[in-house]
């Protein structure tokens, strides 16, 4: 692989996709945040998505506009992304706090000890708004007991903080809210990061547009024949189930064995390779959305890409 090849390939992985839902849901944290700053009202949200549609993504996003702060005493941490480990005790969030506060504490001290300290660091550090990335993972710990706990413990010291406060999470998180009813009223307000959200279009069309637009820049077109667009649109839906990190991926792949190869476009059986490759080694024949014989449905049984555990998660489009 050659330098050039290297350097457009990272640029094209670290490229933003800024698709309208994840623009949405930005906005409505902004909102937030600034509300605070200018009344010292915290209000909080819940934003759903599916593994891959961007909840990482969207926290680096918001503390990238909202950097720390760099003073002569002490850093002003203004948001805190605070990544929640698997299946984790009350202690063990609040050592993720800790942890995201930069303390020493972390693995020092009893639960009330460390909550003392989360709240004082908070304060110290001036933070004004908390992101509680992967927050399904509070609700898999035990059973509803231990769920009831944490779930009882974060009201704590949200109201104790006063801060705006955001979850994200796949859509199960919506379960531990309602193990406590005081929890799922100050959580009322919930975003969903995903495509098809607008009536006036459907989540093929939205599909189509993302893949274009991340296509664009790369300047090498993209070739759908024997497809057309609304055609086109439907498979990358498929082969995608409309989540932004599979669309990517699946231009990711094919842009860099277009490079490798020195191909002067991206055509259809080349995307059919990369949805082998990166999305589903037995996704072939009639199994692959690129394939002429594809039997068109979703790819969400049981061993599929897609498969769902749960149902929760609102979707629109084709079965």
């Amino acid at each position: 692989m050659t330098p050039e090849i290297a350097e457009r390939l990272k640029l094209f992985d670290e490229d933003l996709v800024a698709f309208a839902p994840f623009v949405a849901a930005k906005d409505a944290i902004e909102e937030n945040l600034q509300l605070f700053r200018e009344t010292g009202v915290a209000r909080h949200m819940l934003i759903l998505g599916e593994s891959g549609t961007g909840k990482t993504s969207l926290c680096d996003w918001v503390e990238r506009i909202n950097p720390p702060i760099h003073h002569e005493e002490r850093d002003q941490i203004r948001v805190l992304i605070v990544r929640v480990p698997p299946a984790v005790s009350v202690g063990g969030i609040a050592e993720a706090f800790l942890n995201a506060l930069g303390s020493f504490w972390a693995q020092r001290s009893s639960v009330p000890a460390k909550t003392k300290q989360i709240i004082l660091l908070c304060r110290k550090c001036g933070v004004e708004l908390i992101l509680l990335d992967e927050a399904q993972h509070l609700k898999d710990r035990g059973d509803t007991k231990s769920q009831y706990l944490i779930a009882d413990w974060l009201k704590f010291l949200l109201d104790e903080l006063a801060l705006p406060t955001v979850m994200l999470g796949l859509p199960r998180l919506e379960e531990l809210l309602q193990t406590n009813e005081q929890l799922r009223r100050r959580f009322s307000r919930r975003v969903f990061l995903t495509l098809g959200q607008d009536d006036a279009g459907s989540v093929e069309r939205e599909c189509l547009q993302l893949f274009t637009s991340l296509a664009l820049p790369l300047n090498l077109p993209v070739r759908r024949g024997p497809f057309n667009n609304t055609d086109f649109g439907c498979r990358l839906h498929y082969a995608t189930d409309g989540r932004i990190a599979y669309i990517k991926k699946l231009l990711f792949a094919a842009f860099r064995k277009a490079l490798l190869q020195d191909l002067q476009a991206i055509d259809i059986p080349l995307l059919a390779q990369a949805f082998t490759e990166e999305i589903w080694r037995e996704g072939i024949g009639k199994l692959n959305p690129f394939n002429e014989q594809f039997v068109f449905r979703s790819l969400d049984r049981g061993g599929e890409p897609f498969e769902r555990a749960h149902t929760g998660a609102r979707r629109r489009g084709r079965a």
